[in-house]
């Protein structure tokens, strides 16, 4: 610690040590940063491993002292402490005499009075409730005491008590009874003699001072009236009487050590905190006068230091000046600057290296220069004529002007090519010439990709163009030919004319990286315009996208208001598609989804746009339309072409398409209009039955208004908690009670009253909302069972209808029995409806999760029996325990012969299966009586009650009775 603290000294000192050396060596070994770097971090090397050993030795040091110095102290404290508690115990041994001898009568003598005013300060008779009676000293007082230290003057024992001075330090008092047996309730208390008690400083050990504190914290005693002061503010500032308390600094200048007194068993006080202190500067002294010694080594080591690195520095620093110049030189393009170091060592291997890099650096710097303003060129332009423009600058400045050119290969033509010359072999204006190249020709690059040379008299190829074959014939020079290819592929052919018939050695990989420059820029070209596709054109059916499609709606839209016609927008959706991909499987619907591209482009012309929007909409729009009386057969050819089968796959595929039409301008002056007007008559087209085109009127963007308000608000009903269930009784046929009750949802419109679920469940499917207003409709029930099971109903079994969406979900059958065990509700009093129509896709998964729920107990009917798609093929295997036979049967079974054959057939049928069969909608007793003769089990409808809320149910059952329907 004395060393942390010295640290600013023995930095202040080496810094004066090393002062003049640094003035002197500064100005020639030291402007540079790193010669400053160097020479620090070896004074820094140095100075803080000698730190570190000095402040670990003086650490172990201090605290071997420390320890020592904390053990004499703790045994001083602990035999002050011992010695304060005998003469406390002496103090009540003699008061307990006292009171002996005043039970008998007899009085204090003379010279047993010099001796107890030695113990006691003050010495008087006290009692409640009677004048004090001073025997000598001051008079005393009976004090205020509790009921238990009544109680331990009642044993014949003491009590310690502190009675706190406003101008002095605290008195200690002895209580204790004259004789307990006697009614008076007599007692002395004496006040000790802080001499007698404390003890004298003339027997204090040297330099050591003892303080005693109760538990309150008080000061009972200090031997120096300062640290009364000092260790009061201490002991509200730190730990020093916890149970973690361990030896500390009393500012910094102390040492403390403590030792309790227990004086509960005699005296009835908790304890007292015995503190003995102690100057810390006497245990120190070794460490004050090692820290000393200490310094003068470490300067002499830092001086050592400072002289042997500036050495170093010196013969370091003059070769890397010159390199740093050479570099300077090389940073503004002085290439022909050379760097003299006459040494042997690294740094005039470093100078020779510097020279030879920064010679062929000024090689490349030109060459450079030129492939930078050919990447520019690709990366700022699409097309590759100012990359050609520049490539064949470069190359007849290496050929010293002569001609030369580049044939770049058509990729989407195979054996055309383009030619690229300058016109009279002047830098002025590009030309390119289109010819055919020979398959031979094209077929002898590939085989050299290193290259090709041609004398004058050998025969010419076809990627020449004619002005080179003619000046070939013409003058006595060689061709070099380098052909560029670029990921394998042949791209490119550079040529030139050399009169010299060589070329410079450093030259060939030059022309190579400029050949795969302009590799690079067909590539990127190439990519650009397939990119540019892709972004505009649909992956799956090739066709125009939706960006492309509102580009090319609005250029139309413009073009119509120019030349003031009409223009036709057909927004097409395949309909049941969804079941096509759900039951086949995504790589069949996208098969059909391309057939249905073609379909389309084959029932319009060339000049209309045939758009796929995404999935499976798509859209066309029509020019040059005279009227509706040309829309029309457009439309119903679409129709037609989508009636027929699709075969895919080996299997036919049967869909249609719902059209929706909006004409510009009668149905919108904009894009957007047009479109959203064309979406919403292909949704009535959809309502309507599909399969069929429909144009666009105005009511129809009322009703979608009306439509996205519905959805708005429905969102909002789940989350206001504005639907309500109600409960529609069933009625065993036989016995006349009530054996179940189908749960109902409605929604309590805030201005509209309740909804019909026919008018709003469609909607929620369609927008996703229906599987959690399926979780709510389930849990409320079974909650609401709970809640009837708690008042005393016995309820019976509750059916809750689920939406074929939401029994697809993976998460149905987990979502049900997490609702049973929340709810406390047996899965044998539950009914799960669904409809037909779930059986539609013979999925396996659907069967299996039947089963599951059956093997929790809970009942499956199949809802609205008859009017989906039933078949004997499937109705025997289905893991079905009831039917229902729809209202629409049961409507017309008193006057529709038929019916009344359907009815009793489903009756019949579902009796020989063992199924429980429920017919709903009975409302008159001609309904009923068939009913009962057929042998129907449940009947279900207004007849027998209209559905009811919770508490109206609730007095309905009591009313009518329960039973539970076996299965």
């Amino acid at each position: 610690m004395a060393v942390l603290l010295e640290l600013p000294k023995i930095t202040s000192q080496v810094y004066a040590g090393v002062k003049n050396i640094k003035s002197k060596t500064e100005e020639k070994f030291m402007r540079g940063t790193v010669a400053k770097r160097i020479f620090f971090l070896f004074v820094v090397a140095a100075f803080l491993p000698a730190l570190v050993l000095a402040v670990l030795s003086y650490s172990q040091v201090r605290d071997v002292l420390l320890e020592q110095s904390h053990e004499r102290l703790s045994h001083v404290v602990r035999t002050y402490a011992l010695t304060v508690y005998e003469r406390m115990l002496l103090a009540n041994n003699t008061l307990k005499q006292i009171a002996s001898n005043k039970r008998s009568g007899v009085l204090p003598t003379s010279t047993s009075f010099q001796y107890l005013q030695q113990i006691f300060s003050n010495l008087t008779i006290v009692g409640p409730g009677i004048l004090p009676v001073p025997i000598f000293g001051k008079k005393l007082m009976w004090p205020k005491i509790s009921r238990s230290e009544l109680t331990h003057l009642a044993k014949g024992k003491s009590i310690l008590l502190i009675k706190k001075n406003q101008a002095s330090r605290p008195s200690v008092l002895l209580l204790k009874m004259i004789d307990i047996n006697q009614s008076d309730n007599y007692a002395l208390m004496a006040e000790l003699n802080p001499s007698q008690l404390w003890g004298h400083k003339e027997n204090f050990p040297y330099m050591t001072d003892f303080c005693a504190l109760n538990e309150e914290n008080v000061v009972l005693f200090c031997t120096k009236p300062y640290l009364q002061t000092d260790l009061t503010k201490f002991i509200h500032g730190s730990s020093i009487l916890s149970s973690e308390y361990r030896p500390s600094f009393i500012d910094k200048e102390n040492i403390l050590s403590l030792r309790q007194l227990f004086l509960k068993p005699v005296f009835h006080a908790n304890y007292w905190n015995m503190i003995a202190i102690q100057p810390a500067y006497m245990t120190l002294i070794p460490v004050t006068n090692f820290s000393r010694i200490l310094i003068g080594v470490i300067v002499l080591t830092l001086l050592l230091v400072a002289l042997l690195s500036i050495t170093q520095i010196r013969r370091t620093m003059g070769p890397l000046e010159k390199l740093i110049r050479g570099t300077r030189k090389l940073a503004n393009q002085d290439f022909e600057h050379r760097v003299e170091v006459s040494s042997e060592d690294e740094f005039g291997e470093l100078a020779g290296s510097f020279n030879e890099m920064a010679g062929q650096l000024g090689r490349q710097h030109g060459a450079f220069k030129v492939l930078s303003s050919i990447d520019q060129a690709i990366l700022t332009r699409r097309d590759i004529d100012p990359v050609i423009n520049i490539v064949i600058k470069q190359i007849q400045q290496i050929n010293s002007a002569e001609p030369a050119g580049i044939t770049i290969l058509e990729t989407n033509e195979i054996g055309k090519a383009k030619a690229y010359t300058f016109d009279n072999n002047e830098v002025i204006a590009l030309r390119m010439t289109r010819i055919s190249l020979a398959s031979q020709d094209i077929r002898e690059l590939v085989e050299n990709p290193e290259g090709l040379w041609f004398a004058s008299t050998d025969k010419l190829r076809s990627y020449f163009p004619d002005e080179i074959n003619k000046s070939a014939r013409q003058e006595d020079s060689d061709i070099c030919v380098l052909p560029i290819f670029y990921n394998g592929d042949l791209y490119a052919v550079i040529w030139m004319q050399l009169s010299n018939k060589k070329l410079a050695k450093d030259m060939l990989p030059h022309l190579r990286e400029l050949g795969d420059r302009v590799g690079v820029a067909l590539s990127a070209a190439e990519r650009d315009e397939q990119l540019i596709y892709q972004a505009r054109h649909d992956d799956l059916t090739g066709l125009p996208n939706r960006f492309l499609f509102k580009q090319r709606l609005l250029q139309e839209i413009s073009f119509a208001q120019r030349q003031e016609y009409s223009l036709v927008l057909f927004f097409i959706d395949l309909d049941r598609f969804k079941t096509i991909n759900d039951s086949f499987g995504h790589s069949v619907g996208d098969k059909l989804l391309v057939e249905a591209g073609k379909r389309l482009r084959r029932c319009v012309s060339k000049s209309d746009l045939v758009s796929r929007l995404g999935g499976d909409e798509f859209a066309v729009i029509l020019t040059g339309i005279g009227g509706v009386s040309g829309i029309t057969p457009v439309a119903e050819n679409l129709i037609q072409a989508f009636s027929e089968p699709f075969f895919i796959e080996g299997q036919h595929n049967h869909i249609s398409a719902s059209i929706g039409i909006a004409i510009y301008p009668t149905d919108g002056n904009d894009s957007e209009d047009l479109l959203k007007n064309a979406d919403t008559a292909m949704y009535r087209a959809k309502d309507e039955g599909r399969n069929r085109f429909i144009y666009f009127e105005e009511q129809m963007n009322s009703d979608a208004i009306a439509r996205t308000t519905l959805e708005r608000e429905l969102r909002q009903a789940l989350s206001h908690d504005q639907f309500v269930l109600k409960y529609q009784p069933k009625q065993d046929i036989r016995t006349g009670r009530i054996c179940g009750a189908e749960v109902l949802i409605r929604w309590n419109h805030p201005t509209k009253g309740f909804v019909s679920p026919t008018e709003f469940v469609p909607v929620a499917e369609e927008i996703g909302l229906i599987e959690e207003i399926g979780e709510k409709v389930l849990y409320d029930a079974c909650r609401q069972y709970s809640d009837w099971k708690k008042v005393g109903l016995s309820p019976p079994k509750l059916a809750v209808n689920v939406s074929g969406y939401q029994f697809r979900s993976s998460e149905f059958v987990p979502l049900v029995k997490k609702i049973l065990n929340k709810t406390e509700v047996p899965g044998s009093m539950l009914e799960i409806e669904v409809t037909e129509s779930l059986f539609m896709d013979k999925n396996t998964d659907i069967i299996t999760k039947l089963d599951q729920l059956r093997h929790l107990g809970i009942l499956v009917a199949i809802d609205d029996f008859g009017t989906g798609y039933s078949s004997m093929s499937y109705l025997k295997q289905l893991p079905a325990d009831i039917l229902k036979i729809d209202k629409s049967f049961v409507d017309d079974i008193e006057n529709d012969k038929e019916s009344r054959l359907i009815a009793r057939a489903i009756i019949t049928l579902s009796h020989i299966l063992g199924k429980i069969v429920v017919a709903e909608g009975v409302e008159t007793v001609g309904q009923l009586e068939l009913l009962r003769e057929w042998e129907c089990d449940i009947i279900q409808g207004y007849y027998f009650s209209r559905p009811l809320t919770a508490e109206k149910f609730f007095e309905f059952v009591q009313e009518r009775g329960c039973c539970i329907h076996e299965t």
